[in-house]
């Protein structure tokens, strides 16, 4: 017996954006009924599984994000996730509320600790330790929400000082635009998630998804916080079609989780109807409200958003 239905939003993959496919796979998300569409935050594209081609198109998300604004009228738009590592928070703020306008309220504001080593280094971006970044974007989430709300806004932490500083205008949506924390750490990025996020976020097979609900259901009675105050979703790569690039792709990544073809496939949608709706309901009966399905096949993307709708929403 299937689950209950999730909603299902859309994830444009880091890998190989151009802006004419982008935009064409947000408009056919709209169309075909996807609740959200995510752009990465990323300044080149980034490992997926496959060789990485640092060389391959990226849009820059944010610029991408304004445009999507403009090119749609329902579905919800953001960045899954901005690094807390690439700008000062109350600048983020600032975009993130001014795209909160652009959009007329649609915006869902994805906040991460950054990942990709590479993509700071090779720009002489900071990239500190992990436990670092987390505490860095605690504080950055706090700063957000502060300038989304308050006049004037005076800030002392261990990365950030903010002095008399406002941002104006307050986001259209009240009291302010959801909040996503993208986050897997089981000490300390799931507090953070539990601290401060409306929605988490993240990418695992659907036993590790699991694992970590019961583990940020934790830490939200460890805060005094109801578990179900907040939304969670997975981004889960797409693949309808097993061919030579899907298989060869779920080959590399048998190797990088180390395990058998079997459990590789875990972290896709991939298979025939069942399979994947059995994937997805494993997802749901954990407490998944939202399955993000990411695209990344170039040339074939809004095909799959398409077969994906038509087999599954």
């Amino acid at each position: 017996m299937s689950a209950s239905k999730p909603a299902f939003g859309v994830q444009i993959a880091c890998a190989g954006m151009n802006w004419p496919e982008c935009l064409d796979i947000s408009q056919a998300a709209e169309e075909l009924g996807y609740e959200s569409v995510w752009v990465p935050d990323h300044y080149v594209s980034t490992p997926d599984g496959l060789e990485p081609d640092v060389q391959d198109d990226l849009i820059e998300g944010w610029a991408a994000l304004g445009a999507i604004a403009q090119a749609t009228k329902r579905i919800r738009l953001g960045p899954l996730v901005a690094s807390c590592t690439f700008r000062n928070p109350g600048i983020l703020a600032k975009m993130a509320a001014s795209l909160d306008h652009i959009s007329g309220g649609r915006i869902e504001l994805g906040m991460g600790a950054g990942w990709y080593e590479f993509e700071h280094t090779s720009l002489d971006i900071a990239y500190p330790p992990l436990g670092q970044r987390l505490r860095q974007l605690a504080e950055a989430v706090q700063i957000v929400k502060a300038l989304w709300s308050q006049e004037v806004v005076d800030f002392q932490g261990e990365f950030y000082s903010l002095t008399g500083a406002v941002s104006m205008p307050k986001p259209l949506q009240q009291p302010a635009p959801p909040i996503t924390i993208g986050a897997s750490g089981e000490k300390v990025a799931l507090r953070n998630v539990a601290r401060f996020a409306d929605h988490w976020n993240t990418y695992c097979p659907p036993d590790q998804f699991a694992h970590k609900a019961e583990v940020l259901d934790r830490h939200c009675n460890e805060v005094g916080r109801s578990p179900e105050e907040i939304r969670r979703s997975v981004m889960i790569p797409a693949y309808l079609e097993e061919d030579e690039t899907t298989r060869a792709k779920l080959e590399r990544w048998t190797g990088i989780v180390q395990g058998k073809a079997e459990e590789a496939r875990e972290w896709f949608l991939i298979g025939d109807d069942a399979e994947i709706q059995g994937r997805i309901d494993r997802f749901v009966q954990s407490g998944a409200d939202l399955i993000i399905v990411q695209v990344d096949i170039k040339g074939r993307n809004v095909a799959t958003l398409e077969q994906f709708a038509k087999r599954f929403l």
